[in-house]
């Protein structure tokens, strides 16, 4: 099975710089080229998924809409891919996080600890929620399907971790529309512990790609 996962186009809260979390903050018009620049790519490499998954959030959602306005394919929206919650830095800015919160502030930067944001969704219910991500694509899905997923910076971690197999969350500095592809064999997926080994059953295609953006790849918080 082929898998992408990608992350949503510029939105007004990235160009704000703000931890934007579940607030539903809209594309720009920058975030809209970029998808579209994206929807060019995938036609001139002659892709077409057989799945479609996007966020709820539309951002998420109207960039997997763009990506697939010429495909025949329905853009199915999926609970588990929306963002984090962030909680009570929900929609500001760093600015305005350190003046509100400053100790708390202080505490995240050094720990990066999302749990100890008052509201914010746990580790734990991040981990819980990206496995179930990866166990949907391994159990409704066969070796022959090319499957998209248009998601969030912060998830996406989450979901690259599990896809890799590992309890540890790495910092990747995701960018807008940036494609992080894989192939794997769904039917070894949950054989004898000694086909993770296997390197022909599991392939990284991509990683944090934006080539298509040409330098005009976007920044933001979550």
């Amino acid at each position: 099975m082929n898998i992408r996962l990608i992350r949503h186009a510029e939105s007004t809260g990235n160009v704000e710089n703000r931890w934007v979390g579940r607030v539903d903050a809209p594309l720009s018009e920058a975030g809209r080229r970029q998808a579209a620049r994206l929807r060019s790519s995938l036609e001139r490499e002659g892709y077409v998924p057989t799945h479609v998954y996007a966020s709820p959030l539309s951002r998420a959602f109207e960039t997997a809409r763009i990506v697939a306005a010429n495909w025949d394919c329905p853009v199915e929206p999926w609970a588990d891919l929306v963002e984090l919650r962030v909680g009570v830095f929900s929609n500001m800015t760093a600015e305005e996080i350190e003046k509100a919160f400053p100790k708390l502030a202080r505490e995240f930067a050094e720990t990066r600890n999302f749990d100890i944001i008052e509201g914010a969704e746990t580790h734990r219910e991040c981990y819980d929620r990206a496995q179930r991500v990866v166990d949907r694509l391994g159990s409704a899905h066969k070796n022959t399907d090319r499957v998209m997923l248009f998601s969030h910076g912060g998830i996406l971690r989450h979901i690259v971790s599990r896809l890799l197999g590992t309890d540890q969350v790495w910092a990747l500095d995701i960018d807008n529309t940036s494609i992080f592809e894989f192939t794997v064999d769904v039917d070894s997926w949950h054989l004898d512990p000694k086909s993770r080994t296997n390197v022909k059953l599991w392939r990284i295609d991509r990683f944090n790609d934006v080539s298509h953006l040409e330098g005009d790849a976007a920044v933001g918080a979550v």
